[in-house]
């Protein structure tokens, strides 16, 4: 052992912030979604599929649908197909109309296929049969 003060542990990863909508990596395992007092992570080999219209984006995982909601999403799932986003983080309402970033996220919901089967494919249903 080396004399001195012994070195402090590692400290936990900070929070996100929630400047970010969304964090790019090379080969992340998946994608961590954080919302405001909870994250959940979901690896991209469970990634089935995934379906964009206007202001929301569904995303079909083999256990989860996960439905992001917000503006300039298509950036987005344009990352996301090439496998390149590492944190997706919700941002809320508040900040939404001051915010002059292209690309906001208002909420993040995950919706298990045991709780209600196909809320997301509704949900995308409703989203492409609503006028404009």
């Amino acid at each position: 052992m080396l004399r001195g003060r012994p070195e402090p542990p590692p400290s936990p990863t900070a929070y996100p912030s929630l400047d970010d909508p969304y964090t790019l990596a090379d080969k992340p395992p998946g994608v961590a979604f954080y919302q405001p007092k909870e994250s959940f992570f979901l690896p991209y080999a469970l990634l089935a599929g995934m379906r964009w219209a206007a202001d929301r984006l569904v995303l079909s995982f083999t256990t989860d649908e996960v439905i992001v909601e917000g503006r300039g999403l298509h950036e987005v799932y344009a990352r996301l197909a090439e496998h390149r986003v590492s944190r997706i983080c919700e941002q809320g309402e508040r900040y939404e109309t001051t915010s002059q970033e292209s690309v906001y996220v208002r909420r993040i919901r995950r919706v298990p296929h045991g709780e209600t089967e196909g809320a997301g494919e509704d949900l995308f249903r409703r989203v492409n049969t609503e006028p404009e």
